[in-house]
């Protein structure tokens, strides 16, 4: 097991995605639960778009791990996921501007000038592996961390996915506990996986 070092940056209170298709009051609870997003061994050799609840992210490889933010430069809100890794940089494709692994600009263009650096930062969310898996949470909590499986008796990452999801949304509703579910199937039909885990489909968790 090992943990991507990450600085979350929050996001605004009461923030929903633009266009969310999830009730108001439930966006906020399944933001502040986990999901797999990429395997741990993907090269990531460009930043990729992935999409959880309805928000769209980044995740790219820099020299010292995989990195989530917000699909969304915050210069002018273009996406990030068009841009490319230089060094230990992610640079924007539109304007340019370079960020480093922690989500700071370090660069902006002499074109945008009198804007500085210090302006513009990555909303950024945790990376954390586990069974193969990286995973993220939206709304991570001040004392709520990614559960810790034992990986002993599991013989596949879905086995993985299946532990840490049963412990994630056990105190859920159950209609929060279906759209969690429903969301987890499109995520690992998205990572090649197929079907759900059984012990999740045939349970309801």
């Amino acid at each position: 097991m090992s943990v991507e070092a990450a600085l979350p940056r929050p996001l605004p209170e009461g923030f929903l995605p633009p266009n969310c298709s999830y009730p108001e009051q439930d966006w906020p609870v399944l933001a502040r639960q986990w999901f797999p997003l990429v395997c741990a061994d993907d090269p990531l050799v460009k930043p990729r778009q992935v999409v959880l609840l309805n928000l769209r992210l980044a995740v790219y490889r820099m020299p010292d791990g995989i990195r989530i933010g917000r699909d969304m430069c915050p210069h002018r809100g273009l996406p990030l996921s068009s841009g490319r890794i230089e060094g230990e940089e992610l640079v924007c494709a539109y304007h340019g501007l370079r960020f480093g692994s922690d989500g700071q600009c370090r660069l902006v263009p002499e074109k945008l000038a009198p804007k500085t650096a210090d302006c513009f930062r990555i909303t950024a969310f945790p990376a954390v592996e586990r069974h193969g898996l990286i995973w993220t949470c939206l709304i991570p909590e001040d004392e709520t961390w990614m559960p810790s499986i034992s990986s002993e008796g599991e013989n596949s990452p879905q086995d993985g996915v299946t532990s840490i999801f049963k412990l994630s949304i056990e105190s859920l509703v159950d209609s929060q506990k279906d759209l969690a579910l429903d969301e987890l199937q499109r995520l690992l039909e998205e990572l090649g996986f197929g079907s759900m885990p059984n012990a999740l489909a045939s349970s309801g968790a």
